[in-house]
């Protein structure tokens, strides 16, 4: 892996996403949809440009690949967790639809029409990364684990985010040891 090189298209994706940005914020009023729909692409990239920006400014990052490499995968993360969300919310309206409940049916598909433009927005941050990562032909680096290390603020992100949102019992079964 070129450092430099990494490094530049790095570089290349944050102008990209502030003309993204910028592009973004200059759109006038289009309708209440579309507006909601270019604020969550808006959050995604400022999001994005955000982490870039923090880890590219980091005095001495010897650890730029992995850096990005964890923003990826919490991208990826958040972006299947949103396309969970969609799908869970599509079969209640689908079900809502059947019933004839249509005022919840207007509430879900505005509440859709949103969180598909953010599972578009994941999606695509997550793949743009990705995309450089494999120009580059980085390797995922070794995860080492170490007591008492705090990760920086751009691989936690803000938002928690529930990772089992089904909550699952497990049976234990003890293991005998053997009489020696």
């Amino acid at each position: 892996m070129n450092d430099e090189t990494f490094r530049s298209r790095l570089l290349k994706l944050v102008q990209k996403s502030r003309k993204a940005l910028r592009l973004y914020s200059s759109m006038g009023k289009r309708g209440e949809l579309a507006d909601m729909q270019v604020a969550e692409w808006r959050e995604v990239n400022s999001d994005l440009l955000k982490s870039l920006t923090i880890i590219l400014d980091a005095p001495g990052n010897k650890s730029l690949a992995a850096s990005v490499i964890a923003v990826r995968d919490r991208f990826y993360h958040e972006w299947r967790m949103a396309e969970s969300e969609l799908h869970k919310k599509h079969k209640e309206l689908l079900r809502y639809s059947e019933s004839g409940d249509f005022i919840r049916v207007v509430s879900l598909g505005t509440a859709l029409a949103t969180l598909k433009a953010r599972v578009q927005a994941l999606q695509a941050a997550h793949h743009e990364i990705q995309e450089v990562v494999n120009r580059s032909h980085v390797s995922h680096p070794p995860i080492e684990l170490a007591e008492g290390v705090v990760l920086p603020e751009v691989l936690m992100p803000e938002k928690s985010i529930d990772t089992n949102p089904i909550q699952r019992n497990a049976k234990v079964i003890q293991l005998r040891q053997r009489v020696r």
